[in-house]
């Protein structure tokens, strides 16, 4: 390529080319403790993502956020030295692990924290499930699917901050390496990009709600037992393939907007739960959570294990259901937390659909629908 040094660079970073590439492939590639650095750092940001409105009663102080409630979900499945078993995603570890992701020893105080509420509003907005017993009203689940939402954006703006550090990776290289690897980030961040753009929309709608400004129009699906349930799980997907392996919506496909699903599980007062919720117009999570309702009731544990695995990172074990798993259990779980996570493998349409590997260790109870 033959580009003028004021003319604007190649990459699309709007810079002029003598400012951005000119040069690039003698410039130092980026070294391991700058990448660690970035990524510790990306993880530590603090912000606080209620509603705009409400932004000047913001206390100064950003806490570390609890998604799974620590008092009395995260501490029913802990150990007696109150650790769980969850994921450490952060760059340092992942080089430990050789590229796996791995279930490992988390404090229970450290487990499921993210740096996106003040204290004000961490109490204002969730004392109605942190503080009394869970009973599946609608403030309870509008809350559930509010903090699930807000972890969700907090890690896809994470995402995006690191896609930006990850365009520095062709410092170094020649052209072509520096053509493929801007070329890989720009088609990433559209990605990206299109997914913040939807959350945002569905975090608009639940903050209207939170303000009284419009009535809800949501549906849950509430699952219980009489038992704790040994996984913890808060987080946003948006389904591609339900539990019989058929197609719900092509995510390949940019243009059409996605509908999303957020699901919590966890324990309260000795009892465990899972939750579901989604917007009542969305035929297509409702084709999803039909797939799961089909299904016989002591097949539907199992079933969930695979869907928290297979698309959620933000997951928790208690490490007594952990060891008894067999060795065929435990790795089909390994398997399922890293299916996805390689760019270059295609999606697996039957992830969901029922291999043979059963778990137990939790009794459903009741399901109760809400505004199907």
């Amino acid at each position: 390529m033959k580009i003028g040094r004021n003319e604007k660079c190649w990459c699309g970073s709007g810079k002029k080319f003598k400012h951005c590439h000119l040069g690039r492939e003698n410039e130092s590639p980026v070294n391991k403790g700058e990448a660690i650095t970035h990524s510790q750092n990306n993880a530590s940001r603090k912000c606080c993502y209620v509603s705009s409105d409400l932004k000047h009663e913001c206390s100064k102080k950003i806490i570390n956020a609890h998604t799974v409630s620590k008092s009395s979900s995260l501490k029913e499945i802990a150990d007696e030295s109150g650790h769980v078993l969850g994921l450490k995603i952060n760059l340092a570890n992942i080089i430990k692990n050789k590229g796996k992701l791995v279930p490992e020893k988390i404090g229970i105080n450290q487990a499921s924290t993210f740096k996106g509420f003040c204290s004000k509003h961490d109490k204002s907005l969730f004392s109605c499930i942190e503080d009394r017993e869970f009973v599946g009203d609608d403030e309870q689940c509008l809350a559930l699917m509010y903090r699930s939402v807000a972890k969700e954006l907090y890690a896809k703006e994470g995402g995006l901050n690191n896609s930006e550090f990850a365009k520095n990776g062709d410092k170094g290289k020649h052209l072509l390496g520096q053509l493929s690897i801007q070329k890989f980030v720009a088609d990433q961040q559209k990605g990206i990009n299109t997914a913040l753009s939807e959350l945002l929309e569905l975090k608009s709608e639940l903050d209207d709600q939170l303000l009284g400004k419009s009535v809800g129009n949501l549906s849950h699906l509430i699952i219980d037992s009489t038992s704790p349930m040994p996984v913890a799980v808060s987080s946003v997907v948006a389904p591609m393939n339900d539990f019989d392996g058929n197609l719900i919506q092509d995510l390949g496909d940019l243009n059409i907007v996605a509908d999303h699903l957020v699901f919590n599980s966890f324990s309260s007062d000795g009892k465990g739960y899972v939750i579901f919720s989604w917007s009542k117009d969305s035929a297509k999570v409702l084709s999803f959570i039909s797939s799961l309702l089909a299904l016989e009731d002591n097949k539907i544990f199992s079933a969930l294990i695979r869907f928290f695995f297979g698309v959620a990172e933000n997951t928790f074990i208690s490490p007594v259901w952990w060891g008894s798993l067999s060795d065929e259990q435990k790795d089909k779980i390994n398997s399922l937390i890293m299916s996805g996570i390689s760019p270059f493998e295609p999606n697996d349409n039957n992830l969901l659909v029922d291999d043979g590997i059963n778990f137990s260790g939790w009794e459903i109870g009741n399901i109760r629908k809400i505004n199907f």
